[in-house]
């Protein structure tokens, strides 16, 4: 399979993935996000070979993050729709387009702005929250092993006792 170069893709999260991960299933799951349902679409917003397409669209169908449906306005083609488990990525998406926006940033200013449907007002980044309200920065967090955590995950955790970046 090849990997395409996202560099000069206007997109913050695509930014993000050519620095931190696989390209193909976020940009999926982006469009998805965005409505787009039909394989064609998705191929062509991406210029994605069909092969790669419908190797991750199964795979996103086989882990319940996508459903493959019939579509309502052509029954003879499929549409694929986020689940609930699909959904719960959103903040993933988000997260990383942050990250995106901070650290490969347009030079033309942000590629997206997202509001609350509600008011019409800017959505605040997405953050990891006290249970009382407050930002907690990763040195704020203490991480303690779980009941199924295994001895190299309790390891794992002795380490992060030492983070103090």
């Amino acid at each position: 399979m090849s990997k395409k170069d996202f560099k000069d893709l206007n997109c913050s999260i695509a930014q993000t993935l050519d620095q931190i991960g696989e390209h193909w299933t976020f940009m999926i799951l982006r469009n998805a996000f965005m409505g787009i349902r039909r394989f064609e679409d998705f191929q062509q917003q991406l210029s994605i070979s069909p092969t790669v397409l419908s190797q991750r669209l199964k795979k996103l169908t086989e882990n319940d993050i996508l459903e493959k449906r019939k579509s309502k306005t052509d029954g003879r083609s499929v549409e694929y729709k986020l689940t609930e488990k699909g959904l719960d990525i959103y903040p993933i998406l988000i997260a990383l387009m942050d990250w995106g926006e901070k650290y490969a940033p347009s030079s033309c200013g942000e590629r997206l702005l997202l509001v609350d449907r509600h008011d019409g007002k800017p959505i605040g980044p997405v953050s990891v929250l006290a249970h009382d309200g407050r930002r907690l920065s990763a040195r704020d967090v203490q991480v303690l092993p779980g009941n199924g955590a295994d001895e190299p995950m309790i390891d794992l955790v002795h380490h992060r006792k030492t983070f103090t970046q």
